[in-house]
């Protein structure tokens, strides 16, 4: 067989190649995704339901990861001076799970049996609370005999009774889901446990893992190209953790806050405040993971709660959450959090808007530092496209001020 017939390798065709299949790949991606949403969303929540406990897992490692590094750090290294790498870095591990588990069991063993105990007293305050309408009501319409207020007093029982079966059931679903072993809490028990594996041998092998996702980075792409990919990873990385990091502990500060306050306004004899401060506190603790929004979220539930005990406490929680709010956005959250994100507000009202539109709360949580990642790196090539043309914004901005000056000065010359 002659050479003329032989296959002869061409790289020029077969990059061609590939580009036209992945191109071709993403167009039926997007195709599939467009007109079988149905189909594609379910194939994708059970994909995640798979990967679930690696997730979960990587999701622990990433919060775990600040506490691991003081404890080695600080604790290890600097007071207790133990120099062996492998030793400090097992012995932070474990010390940091073995904090974060002690403070789970004693959270399950306190907090959730008050939690329960919280609703079975808001549960006994439902009756008296509409007997409460039901009386403003009756006086009204003896006030204004003219006017029909049946439709108002069929309104309120049925919400009476509503509520209460609400609340009732799911009082029985908690407690059913806490102390009845079945299916799905083992399965739960069985993701978290791969999950907290998981999770250990990623802070084990951080810097091995870091090493290979770096390998295949730099054998897939260009030099340039893979050192601003790993540039870009390492920025994503540092943003989601100085959020993350800053917020748990803002919001750990505000719950603690919240429990205080209520605690020490239960000491005038302020109806609902004592029994319903665990649970107030938490919830405030919770949503004030959202930023801005998270507060708001928080206190309107809470002040509904405490409205059922009495307008008197539902009017100062609304003045404490505001009070606490102002404190946590103008001192608290900047000392705590700096500027973790970089964004404006507006942006930040977007984020939380457009995060919570796609994924409800989660999206609200990831959408401020995702945001902030597209916005560091739409800053960095619009500067460096700048720096192409060798346009200088400063000198542009100054030159459009002495030509807006420059119609004055003439004119006051003319004058002259």
């Amino acid at each position: 067989m002659s050479d003329k017939f032989k296959f002869q390798p061409n790289s020029k065709y077969f990059t061609i190649s590939v580009y036209s299949i992945i191109t071709c790949l993403i167009i039926a991606l997007i195709f599939k995704t467009i007109f079988f949403w149905s189909s594609t969303s379910e194939a994708v929540g059970n994909l995640l339901s798979t990967l679930s406990p690696f997730l979960i897992g990587i999701l622990i490692a990433f919060l775990i990861n600040p506490l691991v590094n003081w404890i080695r750090n600080t604790v290890l290294i600097k007071w207790l001076h133990i120099r062996n790498r492998a030793l400090n870095r097992l012995l932070a591990i474990f010390i940091s799970y073995f904090i974060v588990v002690s403070v789970a069991i004693v959270g399950f063993i306190y907090i959730i049996p008050e939690f329960i105990n919280s609703l079975s007293l808001l549960i006994e305050q439902i009756p008296s609370w509409g007997k409460s309408v039901t009386g403003f009501v009756n006086k009204l319409a003896d006030r204004h005999p003219e006017m029909d207020f049946n439709y108002v007093r069929k309104l309120i029982d049925n919400a009476d009774s509503t509520v209460q079966k609400y609340l009732s059931d799911f009082l029985k679903s908690t407690t059913a889901t806490i102390y009845v072993t079945g299916v799905s809490i083992i399965k739960f028990i069985f993701n978290l446990i791969v999950a907290i594996i998981v999770s250990c041998y990623l802070l084990i092998d951080k810097k091995m893992t870091s090493r290979s996702i770096r390998r295949i980075i730099y054998a897939f792409f260009e030099k340039e190209r893979a050192e601003r990919i790993s540039r870009v990873l390492r920025s994503t990385i540092t943003t989601f953790s100085n959020f993350f990091d800053g917020k748990m502990i803002d919001s750990l500060i505000i719950g603690i806050l919240c429990f205080v306050s209520m605690m020490i306004i239960s000491l005038f004899d302020i109806e609902g405040f004592a029994s319903c401060a665990l649970l107030v506190s938490i919830i405030v603790c919770i949503t004030n993971m959202i930023p801005y929004f998270g507060p708001f979220i928080g206190g309107i539930p809470c002040t509904l709660l405490l409205l059922i005990y009495s307008p008197k406490s539902a009017l100062i929680f609304a003045i404490l959450i505001i009070v606490i709010q102002q404190l946590d956005g103008n001192v608290i959250g900047p000392k705590i959090l700096g500027d973790s994100t970089g964004l404006r507000p507006m942006w930040i009202i977007f984020a939380i808007t457009i995060g919570g539109w796609c994924a409800g709360v989660a999206g609200m949580l990831l959408g401020v530092p995702c945001v902030a990642v597209i916005s560091g790196l739409l800053e960095e090539t619009v500067n460096a496209r700048l720096a192409k043309k060798n346009i200088d914004m400063p000198v542009i901005e100054n030159e459009k001020v002495r030509q807006n000056k420059k119609p004055d000065d003439n004119k006051s010359k003319k004058e002259k």
